[in-house]
């Protein structure tokens, strides 16, 4: 016979979701990082750049949230996957799908029973949304759920 939980044996899920938010970042800043060096032409590299910069402050500001929840905030990987390309298309789609993988981890948090992080959640998701279809990524009626 299995136990019900008593309220104070459930967990919130707010822990998970903001690790996974800001693994995100962590893998946003060295990809735009990237392709801020390394981008085929001076447009990119400068959108790139900035976007390097927006995703530093949000991933700051999610660190700084664990710390304040008390939560362990994962530190960054030594490395994350890059395109073998530098060309326009190529950039463009691991620009896209970096921002695709942040609007994920976004709106997962986005249901956290913190209020603090479901505003900031929502409203990275938002910003995500945009930086993606400045890099060409398709509109959709529902940024951030996986796609079948």
């Amino acid at each position: 016979m299995s136990e019900t939980p008593t309220p104070n044996e459930e967990t919130d899920p707010t822990a998970e979701a903001l690790a996974e938010a800001l693994g995100a970042e962590h893998a946003a800043v060295y990809g735009f990082e990237f392709v801020g060096g390394a981008a085929g032409d001076e447009g990119r590299r400068e959108r790139g750049s900035t976007a390097a910069v927006e995703h530093k402050a949000l991933r700051d500001a999610l660190r700084d949230a664990a710390v304040e929840r008390d939560l362990e905030a994962p530190p960054a990987l030594a490395s994350y996957p890059i395109p073998e390309g530098r060309g326009g298309e190529d950039v463009d789609t691991f620009a896209a799908e970096l921002e695709g993988a942040t609007m994920e981890a976004y709106l997962w948090l986005t249901s956290s029973t913190d209020i603090d992080l479901r505003i900031t959640a929502a409203r990275a998701l938002q910003e995500a949304t945009l930086r993606s279809l400045d890099w060409g990524a398709a509109s959709d009626p529902f940024p951030g759920f996986e796609r079948p």
